[in-house]
């Protein structure tokens, strides 16, 4: 596993939940929840926004400011989307999937694959091999999400946007084989 400093705390909460409660994280709350000093808050927050990774607003009726992800930032996007796949691996998800399933390819894709999810949003993955019944509560718990699965023999017998967002999708164990 690797060890997460402190900047990654700050940049995690963001991933979570990019713009909290439509308004944005403030300073302490952000302190409060990783269990850092807010003057260290304070300082991985500047250097966040100075790599334009989050964006720091006036809140809307108290005068200070109000901290939410810069959705818009590709780097922010890339690292959410590294942030998801090593959290599928880290609570034994892939694992899990390799040994009940035994898939060609298990692929996640959707908007966790573009790095775009919130909090609200679920977890999209394709598995390619026969249909399973799979009791996916305990890791559901564990990353705070519900996670659909999608099951297919084939990859050719797929519609074209399902195809187009395979295709589009980060591949977690296997490959995937389009033409043969």
């Amino acid at each position: 596993m690797l060890q997460k400093n402190n900047r990654q705390k700050v940049l995690e909460i963001f991933f979570e939940d990019p713009i909290h409660q439509g308004i944005g994280f403030q300073l302490r709350e952000i302190s409060r929840r990783i269990n850092l000093a807010p003057p260290s808050v304070k300082k991985y927050l500047q250097e966040l926004q100075t790599q334009k990774l989050i964006i720091q607003t006036p809140h809307r009726i108290h005068n200070y400011p109000v901290y939410s992800a810069n959705q818009e930032n590709n780097y922010f996007k890339l690292l959410k989307k590294l942030h998801m796949v090593q959290a599928l691996y880290e609570v034994g998800f892939i694992d899990f999937i390799e040994n009940e399933c035994m898939p060609d390819v298990v692929i996640l894709f959707g908007s966790a694959a573009k790095g775009e999810d919130t909090k609200d949003s679920d977890i999209d993955i394709f598995i390619q091999c026969k249909e399973q019944n799979l009791i996916l509560e305990q890791y559901e718990k564990k990353l705070h999400r519900n996670i659909h699965v999608f099951f297919s023999e084939s990859f050719g017998k797929l519609s074209k946007e399902l195809k187009n967002n395979l295709a589009n999708g980060v591949v977690l164990k296997g490959y995937l084989t389009v033409f043969s």
